[in-house]
C-alpha cells in the first residue's frame, strides 16, 4: 500500500463513528434569520437618522417670524433702522435724480478717457521735422525727453558689413546710435577715441571714451556678428549709459 492510500484509510478510521445532528440543518437556518434581522435594523436605523438631519435645516427655512422679531427689523449689533416714507419734493424744486442717473453713495465717478499721447520716453513715433513722424527703430526702447529725429536711419556698406545709424537732437542735446553687423566683428574695432575705458552693458563687456568732436560714447557686441555705439552730447551725456541699456537689437 502506498501512502496516499494509507492516508486516506486513516481519515476514514477518524470520521467513520462522526455523524452530523438531525438539528444541524435548522440552526443554519436560524443563524440566517438572524443576521438578516441585524442587518435590516441597522440600515433602518441609518437610514432614520439621515432623514431626521436632512429635515432641520428645512425646518429652519420654512419656520415663521414673529411679528416684530429684532432679527428681520434691525441689522445684528446694530441700533435699528426705522424706513421713513419717501417724501414728495416741494413745488418749484426739482426732483432728486433717478438712482440710474446718479452714482450710487461711497463711489467714485469713472473718469472720462482720455487719447493716449506718444511720451518722450522712446519707443513709438516722434516727430522728425517737417513731414509724417518718424519712428523709432523697435530696438531702440529709451531715449530722454526733448528729443527729436534729425530725419530717418540711414543704411551704409554692403550685406558683409553693414551699418545703421539713427540721430535724434533738440534741447537736451543730441544722441547718435549705431548699429553694425559684420563677419568677425570685435570690440576693438568699435573702439572710441583716445584712451578707451572698459565697463559693461547688461553685464556684456564694453568700452567707453570720448566721442570725436564732443560728447561721450559707448560700444559693446550685443551678439555675435552685431556691435552697438550710442554717442551722446549736451545733458543727454549723463544718461548715456541708460541709453546704451535700452538698445536691444
Amino acid at each position: 500500500m502506498d501512502l496516499e492510500s494509507e492516508l486516506r484509510a486513516a481519515m476514514a478510521e477518524q470520521v467513520a463513528g462522526t455523524a452530523a445532528p438531525p438539528s444541524l440543518v435548522a440552526d443554519v437556518r436560524r443563524r440566517h434569520r438572524r443576521r438578516t434581522n441585524r442587518i435590516r435594523a441597522t440600515v433602518g436605523v441609518a437610514a432614520a437618522s439621515v432623514a431626521a438631519l436632512a429635515l432641520v435645516p428645512t425646518y429652519q427655512s420654512f419656520r415663521a417670524t414673529p411679528a416684530g422679531d429684532s432679527a428681520t427689523s434691525r441689522p445684528t449689533g446694530g441700533p435699528a433702522i426705522l424706513e421713513q416714507p419717501e417724501r414728495r419734493p416741494a413745488s418749484g424744486l426739482p426732483a432728486s435724480p433717478s438712482p440710474e442717473g446718479r452714482p450710487e453713495a461711497g463711489t467714485t465717478p469713472k473718469p472720462s478717457a482720455h487719447p493716449k499721447t506718444g511720451g518722450t520716453d522712446g519707443g513709438g513715433e516722434r516727430p522728425g521735422g517737417p513731414g509724417a513722424p518718424v519712428k523709432l527703430p523697435h530696438w531702440v526702447t529709451y531715449l530722454p525727453g526733448g528729443l527729436t529725429a534729425a530725419g530717418p536711419c540711414t543704411v551704409t556698406g554692403d550685406p558683409a558689413h553693414r551699418t545703421t545709424t539713427c540721430r535724434w537732437g533738440g534741447t537736451a542735446g543730441w544722441v547718435q546710435i549705431a548699429l553694425v553687423k559684420a563677419g568677425g566683428l570685435g570690440l576693438t574695432d568699435l573702439a572710441p577715441g583716445g584712451v578707451p575705458r572698459r565697463t559693461t552693458v547688461r553685464g556684456m563687456p564694453a568700452l567707453t571714451g570720448d566721442h570725436p568732436g564732443s560728447g561721450s560714447q559707448v560700444s559693446w557686441i550685443a551678439k555675435p556678428g552685431t556691435g552697438v555705439t550710442v554717442s551722446a552730447g549736451g545733458t543727454a551725456k549723463d544718461q548715456l549709459m541708460r541709453i546704451a541699456e535700452g538698445v536691444r537689437p
